[in-house]
């Protein structure tokens, strides 16, 4: 219903638009003409264009500019200086025409004098034996019946009218001739970007991208289910993110990260399938990454450009492969949390030694610090001890 609408009011703006661009054309001059019935006697004359539009149009006086005539029946017999545009149910154009004549209508008569090129585009045209045409006749119609007595010093040319069919045929073949090298073009783009995109993952995580491509040869029906799993369960959880609107930011990292995850499926399985392949000719390739790399996503490119087989060798690799991530990051999981916990238990330990340490160290000093102390303590009562034999013997 909304495309009808989009339709209608698209329609309704175009011939706004048209009528607005020939009123203007004919109010330069004040020659605008509409009605039921619009008529020009023929001691009229116009020194500007004529703009008429109605039910039934004649034309019989003598316009110094171009005509533009529209209407259910179209009568010009005149003598029009300008160009004539002319559409309608029935239209005869039999008066002097100084140049170029363009005009479309279920039955086209002309029988008048036409200095320059005709083109015109009817279902039945009929060319009096009055009608002289100096210039080039270009028809499309299915009848043309050029009567004996008509004078035509150009060509007649005619116009194939296509089918909708035989037109759509015809230019998508050569919008695929076209084509063809452009899809080439971002063919080998894509598959540079893969590479590129693949060396730098491998370059931050060398490690994760091991385990990626060992989970593949490992476990493949695994991967199979996992990866189906993954492909349906992450949308689903993503469009439940989106309904909540709360979680609408968490949606669209989630998606974000999906297609990541996506698009570099393809860098795991070509380097995989190039271990593969390379590793029959030279052993030490069974462990290399970068030709593996290249080879693979090149073999994947070309494979998947196959119809039909194609899709499924992509749905293939893809769940194989989204599968073997889905894997990995699982199995980190456990091993951070069993990291944490090692951590925490190293730390408690530390701080155990540490405690320990602290308090020997405490200890000794104690253990000194009373020595000293019991030590001053001795020596002051051995002093006092010496001092008192001394002091009695003064006293004797």
């Amino acid at each position: 219903m909304q495309k009808k609408r989009l339709l209608v009011m698209g329609f309704i703006a175009l011939f706004l638009t048209f009528a607005l661009c020939s009123f203007t054309y004919g109010a330069g001059d004040g020659n605008v003409r509409f009605g039921k019935n619009v008529k020009m006697s023929a001691d009229e004359t116009l020194t500007g264009g004529l703009f008429a539009a109605g039910a039934n149009v004649e034309i019989l006086g003598k316009v110094g500019g171009g005509v533009k005539a529209f209407g259910a029946n179209v009568l010009s017999s005149g003598d029009v200086q300008g160009a004539l545009r002319s559409c309608g149910a029935n239209v005869v154009l039999a008066g002097r025409y100084h140049s170029k004549v363009k005009a479309a209508a279920a039955n086209l008569t002309l029988s008048g004098t036409f200095d320059g090129d005709v083109n015109v585009r009817a279902a039945r045209i009929i060319v009096t034996p009055t009608a002289v045409i100096k210039g080039n006749l270009i028809y499309a119609s299915a009848d043309l019946n050029v009567q004996k007595g008509a004078r035509i010093t150009g060509e007649v040319i005619q116009r194939q009218v296509m089918v909708k069919k035989q037109w759509i045929e015809k230019w998508g073949r050569q919008g695929i001739k076209a084509m063809i090298p452009v899809g080439i073009f971002f063919w080998l783009i894509s598959i540079v970007a893969l590479i590129i995109v693949g060396l730098l993952i491998n370059y931050l995580f060398p490690k994760k991208t091991d385990a990626v491509i060992s989970t593949i040869s490992q476990s493949p029906w695994k991967n199979l289910w996992s990866g189906f799993i993954f492909l349906v369960v992450v949308p689903m959880a993503i469009i439940v993110a989106f309904i909540t609107v709360v979680g609408i930011p968490a949606g669209i990292i989630a998606g974000i990260l999906y297609g990541i995850a996506i698009y570099i499926s393809t860098i795991y399985i070509g380097v995989w399938i190039g271990r593969k392949i390379l590793g029959y000719l030279k052993k030490s390739m069974a462990t290399a990454f970068f030709w593996p790399l290249v080879v693979g996503t090149i073999v994947i490119g070309l494979l998947t450009l196959i119809p039909i087989i194609g899709c499924f060798f992509r749905l293939f690799i893809l769940l194989l492969t989204l599968g073997a991530m889905w894997l990995v990051m699982w199995k980190t999981i456990p091993a951070r949390a069993q990291r944490k916990a090692l951590r925490k238990a190293q730390r408690r330990v530390q701080r155990k030694v540490r405690r320990k340490a602290q308090r020997k160290v405490q200890r000794k000093v104690r253990r000194k610090v009373q020595r000293k102390a019991q030590k001053k303590a001795q020596r002051k009562v051995q002093r006092k001890a010496r001092k008192r034999p001394q002091r009695k013997a003064r006293r004797r």
